[in-house]
């Protein structure tokens, strides 16, 4: 994409429960709070709002706006709060405040101020454009979509806002409405880079490959100085295993602006580094001097510094650079381990044998989903490549197409609500059908549906799920030493990485005893690659499917890879990667506590 479509993205667990505490804390749960959309003021608030004096109220919102205008928003914002408590109906105060306790990263009370605006005024596409900012910076992206949507239904020309709208849909594989919504963000100026950048990117999610690179080149032909469309250009290159295109592409763009981090660690995957390999090294190192980088920049970079460490066999240096990348990432990240507890609790409880049997009035009996599942760099990408080499599956990658709320119990009643799920299935199953309309079998790969499989097997009964292991310090190593798309919250502290993968452990043991052997198979990546004939071959038997041979050719599989795994997926089968954190073990810290796990005690 031509920009970051993963910020605020919380991969796992993902979103807002609607069932949980309301972040604006009013101690409500959410669905009966700020969960509706433009929830005005409630009814005991209203009744206890004083007497409106207009003309004071405007006074002191005058003065707000004054403080706001000399750059002092901490003064200006009492001055406002004060001016809303003289009218209870001055929409500009409610307006100006919610801007500003977006600019001082109050997103909860921004949108409890902002849900009160757009109640007030609700043709005002200022205030939905802006409850979308505060909701999309808690991770409410349902919510931040439809208040987006309200805005630029109400005023169109809002690029940006059409931007982060596409980017939110990509985010939950609402391909159509992404590739649609792009489209209209470029007509709003057709001539300039960045519109051509919006049309690759609307081709890209079109599925067409071909259309989405051409873009990108007429962009870098007709602005040949735009870093920019050189990096974009390089993406899409990678994403299809046109490494040394690739790289060509990204260092054009880096001699163009060579603060363009993401290119730097999209070279330094390009391929591999020998200890020999010191220029690309020193550059880098060059440009964390500057002072203009932000801490994810600086974070990339360092990534990428590893990368090479790592590939040129100096395991001190390169655990340092990735030390040093996850103390930045670590300062975006906040792992509730207690939440995460909660959510395994929860499934043991509920999804049951019983449970998942008296199910049966919703399920939907389609076989055309097929999930792969498993943590984090555990081999998902690679068994995905392996089965999607098949002509008769397609892959979709890791698909978003639900919200965290989709396929979530009543856990008041301990039961689905008809009117949530049925659509959701039905949402789900379209977006397969777009992906592969005349295939067999879709993948998806989302790793958070390990944490779903009771509600997916119980509404999708003849769904095949694979799951993928992994030794658990490779793993996590991997995870450790490896930059996402998405937030994963437990993935920049060795102690969070242990205990989450203790608890993923937990759930998976307890999918083992209610899933299906017919519908739930396991598949061991060491023993993947140590005997990859009778793997594959028992892979495409559980998938239903007859053999092929292109399933033992994986690297020769074209399809668009857009994951940190995508170099090692275009490559033949390897071992290299196997036992990988015995080189690391001076510095593994607290992933020590996963040899018991590893030695399956």
């Amino acid at each position: 994409m031509t920009k970051d479509t993963s910020r605020g993205t919380e991969a796992w667990p993902a979103g807002q429960s609607r069932n949980a505490p309301c972040p604006c804390g009013s101690g409500k749960k959410y669905k009966q709070c700020h969960g509706a959309l433009g929830a005005g003021p409630a009814d005991d608030q209203v009744a206890n709002m004083p007497a409106a004096d207009p003309k004071a109220a405007q006074k002191q919102f005058l003065r707000g706006v004054k403080s706001l205008k000399s750059g002092q928003v901490q003064a200006a914002m009492p001055l406002l709060l004060e001016a809303m408590q003289m009218d209870p109906t001055h929409f500009d105060a409610h307006l100006a405040l919610g801007s500003a306790l977006i600019a001082s990263g109050r997103f909860a009370d921004a949108s409890q101020i902002l849900a009160r605006a757009v109640s007030l005024r609700p043709d005002s596409p200022e205030a939905w454009r802006d409850l979308g900012i505060a909701y999309d910076r808690q991770s409410l992206h349902e919510h931040a979509m439809e208040a987006f949507r309200r805005a630029v239904e109400l005023e169109p020309k809002l690029k940006d806002t059409l931007t982060r709208l596409g980017e939110l849909y990509v985010m939950y594989s609402r391909m159509e409405e992404a590739s649609d919504i792009f489209e209209r963000a470029a007509d709003l100026n057709s001539n300039n880079t960045n519109s051509r950048l919006l049309r690759s990117d609307a081709h890209l999610l079109r599925g067409d490959m071909p259309g989405a690179e051409q873009w990108a080149r007429n962009a870098v032909a007709v602005e040949p100085g735009s870093a920019a469309a050189h990096g974009m250009l390089g993406s899409l290159l990678y994403a299809q295993g046109r490494f040394d295109e690739a790289a060509e592409s990204y260092e054009n763009s880096l001699r163009l602006d060579p603060g363009m981090v993401r290119c730097w660690l999209g070279l330094t995957q390009c391929r591999k580094f020998t200890a020999n390999d010191r220029s690309v090294l020193n550059r880098i190192f060059a440009i964390l001097q500057r002072g203009d980088l932000n801490e994810a920049d600086r974070a990339t970079l360092h990534f990428a510094l590893g990368k090479i460490y790592d590939d040129g066999g100096d395991y001190a240096n390169a655990m340092e650079q990735f030390d040093a990348a996850n103390r930045l990432r670590a300062k975006d990240l906040r792992f509730d381990r207690a939440r995460f507890a909660a959510l395994v609790d929860r499934n043991i409880r509920y999804f049951t044998k019983d449970f998942i049997a008296s199910c049966s009035a919703l399920a939907v009996p389609d076989p055309k989903p097929l999930f792969i599942v498993g943590m984090y760099r555990s081999g998902t990408t690679l068994v995905e490549q392996i089965i999607s080499s098949h002509p008769d599956v397609a892959a979709g990658d890791e698909l978003t197409v639900w919200g965290p709320a989709d396929l979530e119990l009543d856990f008041n009643t301990g039961k689905f609500d008809p009117n949530r799920v049925r659509p959701a299935i039905a949402k789900y199953l379209s977006v397969l059908r777009n992906i592969g309309p005349s295939a067999a079998r879709v993948t998806d790969k989302l790793p958070f549906n390990c944490f779903r499989l009771g509600a997916i097997h119980a509404l999708l009964p003849n769904a095949r799920i694979i799951h993928c292991l992994r030794d658990p310090i490779d793993t996590c190593l991997s995870i450790y030493s490896n930059q996402f798309r998405a937030r994963v919250n437990f993935a920049a502290r060795k102690d969070d990485l242990a205990f989450a993968y203790r608890q993923y452990l937990r759930m998976m043991d307890h999918w083992r005893e209610v899933l299906p052997a017919e519908r739930f198979m396991e598949v061991q990546y060491e023993r993947l690659i140590a005997d990859r004939e009778a793997e594959t071959r028992r892979l495409i038997a559980f998938a239903g499917l007859e053999w092929n041979d292109k399933c033992l050719r994986p690297e020769e599989n074209t399809r668009s890879i857009n994951t940190a795994s995508a170099w090692q997926a275009r490559q033949p089968v390897y071992a290299t990667s196997m036992q990988r954190w015995k080189r690391y073990e001076p510095w593994l810290g607290e992933l020590r506590q996963l040899v018991q796990a590893r030695d399956g005690s």
